[in-house]
């Protein structure tokens, strides 16, 4: 696998322009005395603008990065079977990465037999709650005849049982009364036929005990009835009154519980059965995810560029090295790598707080690449984040003008030089100016 730097360097241009003829003609047509002059002149003059630099260090991103992931949801457990080394120059539609499928396979099987599993339960299920509609209906017709009987039994007892009950009370009543009147009349008739006729002693007394026992049992049975009817009147016919109106409170309470219940119940069984209908959905969907995901045992690159493992952040490498190969397990969501696009480069920069007063958008700038000599392009401020990317530093991006040299290369890093107005240079301008008036 090629190193970083000799894949940077496969970039590096082979002319350079020498400048010793253009120096020595300098050296030879300048008076001496005028070249210490101006030699001492320039000498300040850096000084003065190399206090008036601010320099910082950036590192040059691709603008263009593909992110090789399988960014799998359900497939998650991947095992790498081969892969290409890192460094590699890529191509669009090229595959970088190989993953074993027998594990996939196993976990799409056990799948596909659980959504076969819960597609037969919720058929059972719904079958299930056929029959207690079914079932309900019944207990629904149940209810409402126990209620309608209750009604009916009241109708009857208010229309019918309570004034006949009224009615048997005072008939028996008088039924005794009379009874008593009869045997009583014929008690005295007896007695008084018998004071006339010339009957034995021994049959009066005979026929006499007789009907005077007759008419002691017809006021007994009047006393009974007597009773039987004011307890009715009294008792019995209130606590009908009372018990038939409870009767139907309780008969008409228990079917609106009744229904009330088995509504509840058939809300309570439709919400499972749609809970179970969305869950079989959602079983289905990821079984169809995870056939798709299952395509993605190769991932191949989105563009031309550079392959490299591990993510790039902010234009940088991780800090310690991805080692990826046979048998190396990466998860569903993992970046396993990034195809960076050297064609199109910009600098990102970690702007101190410090150097905000100092570096603005629009801001020009020289870029100075630190891995090649002799290098310099021109670049502009692009944007710089409004709030602090880490404690006392702003995301700062540099765009270059102009085509960057070939060798430069993503993740390289550089100096930006920012020249500032210098305070001093200003000061000796105005003096020199005032010394020529």
């Amino acid at each position: 696998m090629k190193s970083h730097t000799t894949m940077m360097r496969s970039w590096r241009p082979a002319a350079c322009r020498p400048m010793f003829l253009f120096v020595l003609l300098l050296t030879v047509s300048i008076p001496a005395g005028y070249a210490e002059d101006t030699a001492a002149d320039t000498a300040a003059s850096s000084d003065d603008t190399a206090d008036a630099t601010v320099k910082l260090d950036g590192t040059f991103e691709a603008i263009r990065q593909f992110e090789v992931t399988a960014d799998n949801e359900h497939l998650t457990d991947l095992v790498i079977e081969r892969i290409v080394p890192s460094g590699t120059n890529v191509t669009d539609g090229q595959t970088l990465v190989w993953f074993e499928t027998e594990p996939l396979d196993d976990k799409i099987r056990s799948a596909e037999s659980d959504l076969a599993i819960a597609r037969l339960e919720l058929k059972s299920d719904e079958f299930a709650n056929e029959q207690f509609l079914k079932q309900q209906s019944l207990d629904k017709a149940k209810a409402r005849r126990t209620r309608d009987e209750a009604q009916q039994n009241y109708d009857n007892y208010q229309r019918v049982d309570r004034e006949r009950a009224i009615k048997q009370a005072k008939f028996s009543l008088e039924s005794s009364q009379f009874a008593l009147e009869s045997a009583t009349e014929e008690y005295r008739q007896l007695e008084q036929m018998y004071k006339e006729d010339d009957l034995t002693e021994e049959s009066e007394e005979i026929v006499l005990r007789r009907a005077k026992r007759a008419m002691e049992s017809a006021q007994f049975s009047l006393d009974r009835a007597q009773l039987q009817h004011d307890r009715t009147i009294k008792q019995s016919i209130p606590r009908d009154d009372a018990n038939q109106e409870e009767a139907l409170a309780r008969a008409v309470i228990e079917y609106e519980k009744t229904l009330h219940a088995m509504g509840i119940d058939k809300q309570k069984r439709e919400l499972e059965l749609q809970r179970k209908r969305i869950k079989l959905e959602q079983q289905a969907e990821k079984f169809d995810e995870m056939r798709a995901e299952r395509k993605k045992v190769v991932l191949k690159s989105g563009l031309d560029g550079i392959f490299v493992y591990g993510t790039v952040t902010r234009a940088k490498l991780p800090a310690k090295p991805v080692e990826l190969k046979k048998d190396t397990s990466v998860s569903g969501k993992q970046v396993i790598g990034t195809v960076l696009d050297p064609a199109k480069l910009q600098v990102r920069v970690e702007l101190p707080e410090a150097q905000l007063k100092a570096v603005h958008v629009g801001d020009r700038c020289k870029i100075v690449p630190k891995g090649i000599a002799d290098s310099e392009l021109d670049g502009v401020v692009k944007s710089i984040g409004i709030v602090p990317l880490t404690a006392g530093k702003y995301d700062c991006i540099v765009s270059l003008r102009g085509k960057a040299l070939a060798d430069v290369l993503p993740a390289m890093t550089c100096e930006l030089q920012f020249p500032q107005a210098n305070p001093k240079a200003a000061d000796g301008a105005e003096n020199k100016d005032e010394a020529t008036k």
